[in-house]
This record gives C-alpha cells, sequence and structure tokens, in this order.
C-alpha cells in the first residue's frame, strides 16, 4: 500500500472517529435542547416525557434562563455551520474563513453553557442520591423513610436514634414483616417524637394504638395545633419486650399468645381521650421528650404501632 493510500485509510478511520463521537455527545444535547423548548412553549398541564426537574435542571430555567438560550442558541450555530462546511465542499476562501469563524464563536458559548448545565445536573444527582437516604431532612435507612412517609409521619425531635426510627421483627401478633416506630439508644438518650395530623369536627376522640417500652417515660399524646384542647397523654407500660397486656389478654392458642416462643413482645393498648369542643387539626403521636411530656424518661427502647383515630361522641 502505497504512502498516500495509508494516509487517505486514517484520514477515513479518524473521520469516522470523530463523527461517532460528535453524534454520541451530539444526540443528548439535542434532546437536552428540544426539552428546554418543549417547556418553554407547552402548557403547564402537559406532561412531557422528561421533565427539567427529572433531570435536576428546573433550577437553572428559574434562577438563569439565559444559560438555556445561549445553549440553544451556540448549537444551532454550530449544528448548521457544520451541516454548511458538509454541504458546501467546494467554498472559496473567504467562505471558508467565514464559515469556521461562525463554528469557532458558536463553540466557544455552547463549551462554557454546556459545563455549567453538566455541572447542575452533577450537584442534582447528587442531591436526589442524599434525598432517598433521608425523610423530610433526616438521615435515615430505607425501611424508616417508607414506613414514615407513606403512614404520613413527621419527626419532630430525632436525636440519637442512630438513623434508625422504624423497626421489624418483634409485632405483637409475631408477624416479622409488620413494621412499626421504634428508637433504641444503649445509653438511653434518644430523643424521639413522631406525630400524625388530621382535621376533626368538635367532639370526643380516642388515639389507640398498641406500644412497648423497656422502661418509664414513653408516652402517647393527643393535642391540637391550637392548644385549646390541652395536651392528654397515657405512659406506655414498660414490660420490656416479653408479656404484655396484650398477650396477657389473648386467647390460649392465638398467634399473640403464641409468639416469642409463648412469651410475647411486651405490648399493650394504650388509649389517650381528649375532648374538643370546635373545629381543629389533631396532632397524636408518641414521645420521649422529657421537656414535652414533663416527667422523666429512662427506656433503652420503645416502640408502638396500629394508630387509630376513633370519635365517640358530638359535644
Amino acid at each position: 500500500m502505497e504512502k498516500k493510500e495509508t494516509i487517505d485509510v486514517c484520514k477515513k478511520v479518524l473521520i469516522v472517529i470523530l463523527s461517532t463521537v460528535a453524534i454520541f455527545w451530539a444526540v443528548p444535547m439535542i434532546l437536552l435542547a428540544m426539552e428546554v423548548v418543549a417547556h418553554r412553549m407547552m402548557p403547564a398541564n402537559v406532561d412531557l416525557p422528561f421533565t427539567l426537574s427529572r433531570l435536576g435542571l428546573n433550577g437553572i430555567e428559574e434562577n438563569t434562563p439565559g444559560l438555556f438560550t445561549a445553549y440553544i442558541i451556540a448549537l444551532h450555530v454550530v449544528i448548521a455551520s457544520v451541516i454548511y462546511m458538509l454541504a458546501r465542499k467546494c467554498q472559496g476562501k473567504i467562505e471558508r474563513i467565514a464559515t469556521w469563524a461562525v463554528f469557532a464563536v458558536g463553540l466557544c458559548v455552547l463549551a462554557p453553557s454546556t459545563i455549567k448545565i453538566l455541572k447542575e445536573t452533577k450537584k442534582a444527582l447528587i442531591a436526589k442520591k442524599e434525598d432517598r437516604n433521608s425523610y423530610m431532612g433526616v438521615k435515615m435507612d430505607e425501611l424508616s423513610k417508607s414506613y414514615l412517609s407513606k403512614n404520613g409521619w413527621t419527626l419532630t425531635q430525632h436525636e440519637d436514634c442512630s438513623d434508625c426510627y422504624v423497626r421489624k421483627g418483634e409485632y405483637y401478633n409475631g408477624d416479622t414483616e409488620v413494621a412499626y416506630l421504634d428508637a433504641w439508644n444503649p445509653n438511653n438518650r434518644q430523643l424521639y417524637q413522631a406525630e400524625k395530623t388530621q382535621p376533626v369536627e368538635p367532639g370526643t376522640y380516642r388515639i389507640i394504638c398498641a406500644a412497648r417500652a423497656e422502661g418509664p417515660g414513653v408516652y402517647i399524646f393527643a393535642t391540637t395545633k391550637s392548644g385549646k384542647a390541652g395536651v392528654k397523654m397515657v405512659e406506655v407500660p414498660h414490660y420490656g419486650n416479653t408479656e404484655g397486656e396484650i398477650w396477657e389478654s389473648a386467647p390460649e392458642g392465638s398467634a399473640e399468645k403464641e409468639c416469642n416462643n409463648g412469651s410475647g413482645f411486651g405490648w399493650s393498648k394504650v388509649v389517650v381521650t381528649i375532648e374538643i369542643k370546635e373545629p381543629a387539626t389533631l396532632v397524636y403521636g408518641i414521645t420521649s421528650d422529657s421537656k414535652f411530656t414533663g416527667k422523666l424518661y429512662n427506656s433503652t427502647w420503645f416502640s408502638a404501632a396500629d394508630f387509630e383515630v376513633e370519635r365517640l361522641g358530638i359535644n
């Protein structure tokens, strides 16, 4: 093979490689430009296949929309220049210089805007990854996050809980797949308060749940956002992780009686009654906060599950 033929083959291979790389980068860049244009032109109630928020780029559109505008214009200029040069192989010197100049200007704008967009995308992906490991800004394991979010729980206190707020394994009927609120700290230092809210009409309400504790100072509570109904509290019986009132009252042969090799798991039924005299938002849950309860807390762990709100009557 002659030297000239070898050079021609190398040129063709290089062109193929460069074309492949260019297409690899150009396709997602074009799709992003189309997404931005669609986002700006489509009505707000139209669902797009890839929204800027899912891509983590809605912050750019809200705060610096000019970046996307520059990106789209520069991308069009670069692509148009390349197509023009490929379509018109026989160009005059001035035409060729002008085309390359336009291409260079477009590339000088496109490159920094693309780098900025990629950085914002990376930041958004990192934030989403961190968010997957937290709930309402609180770091926790996946079981805790899933249970709390699914059941509408809010953590108002969450200190020294080892990033774990929900567990499985010792439910009162022995079902190891049932999750429940749970807090543990070997030094009795966990400060844990989980609560839910519910709009209610005037009447007398009972908050019913199953709960257990290793020691004293854990309370099931009920109040209202306005505080006009006061705060009603009932301490969780502390049998530890055996027996319990649910186990004691369970019939022989039942799952509740037979769990934990017939010893129970320490659960009791807890009922808090509160009287509400006007439309309000009921707030209820479980707490170990001594400042909230006014009682000494001294329990290594505690658990709660199956919260229900029952209306007894109209005042």
